[in-house]
């Protein structure tokens, strides 16, 4: 059952198949709009909801959540600028021990003959592969024109469904209408609406903010001395890396090459002669 629900679905969904119409100017466009206005209603009513809370607050709450923002705002805003300088002053260290890997140039060259290697074969290979069809096609059609026997299935026969759904369209009117955030905004209002809310919350914010700046300073400058030196080495290292790779990949590829050609047009002779044969069989079937 879940099963067949499931391929509904998907061949609802399908190029070609007909979309339900809730704009056809009766009885679905007005499902559709009865689902829109109700939808509009429960929009005010979370708004409402929303609103009475944030007025129900009171200075302690708001004394809690400007300790709780100007902690977060004040410590972001300090990590931020004291990340930068640690990490521009530990960026250039990193790249120098990065460039001095003895690893780069090694890891370099492995990689770029692998890849050179690989590339070289797929190149060779695809003109074997071109070579061997077109020698191989030519032989199955012969062998399959000497067969004369083809058989031809009908195309499948098509079945096209448009339902006409009064409930579907009252859901599309409903979910394209309905606003997930109505509460939450009706809730920010109310305490906006607040006096004794925003009392509490600008006493405790600009206090909390510095608090947090301080912090933010600390970590964001050792987070920033850790990254800059990752980064550093990275860029390093790879610059090293780079060069050896570009040394490395056309040897690679000349190796590769010299043994891809013969491999490729064997695989290629075997298909074109599986399609020429078919062609050829076909041929002589009317």
């Amino acid at each position: 059952m879940r099963l067949a629900l499931i391929l509904a679905a998907v061949l609802a969904l399908a190029p070609g198949c007909t979309e339900l119409d809730c704009t056809d100017g009766a009885e679905l466009e007005a499902s559709l709009h009865e689902g829109e206005a109700d939808a509009i209603a429960a929009n005010q009513a979370n708004y409402d909801m929303g609103y009475a809370r944030g007025r129900a607050l009171t200075r302690p709450d708001g004394e809690h959540d400007g300790d709780a923002d100007g902690y977060y705002d004040g410590y972001r805003d300090g990590y931020a600028s004291a990340f930068d300088d640690g990490y521009a002053d530990a960026y250039n260290e990193g790249s120098s021990d990065g460039a001095a890997d003895p690893n780069a140039c090694n890891d370099g060259a492995a990689a770029g003959y692998d890849t050179g290697s690989a590339d070289g074969y797929d190149a060779a290979a695809s003109d074997g592969r071109d070579d061997g069809y077109d020698d191989g096609y030519g032989a199955g059609y012969s062998d399959g024109t000497s067969t004369c026997t083809s058989e031809r299935g009908a195309a499948p026969p098509k079945s096209d469904v448009d339902p006409k759904d009064l409930r579907t369209c009252f859901r599309r009117g409903y979910d394209d209408t309905l606003d997930a955030h109505a509460q939450s905004s009706g809730f920010t209002d109310g305490k906006r609406d607040n006096p004794a809310y925003q009392a509490g919350y600008e006493a405790t914010y600009l206090p909390a903010f510095l608090r947090g700046q301080t912090a933010g300073d600390l970590d964001g400058y050792a987070a920033g001395l850790d990254a800059g030196y990752a980064d550093g080495y990275s860029a390093g290292y790879a610059n090293v890396f780079d060069r050896c790779y570009a040394g490395a990949y056309d040897e690679g590829y000349a190796d590769g090459a010299a043994s891809g050609y013969d491999s490729g047009y064997s695989s290629g002779y075997a298909s074109g002669y599986a399609g020429g044969y078919g062609d050829g069989s076909d041929s002589c079937s009317s």
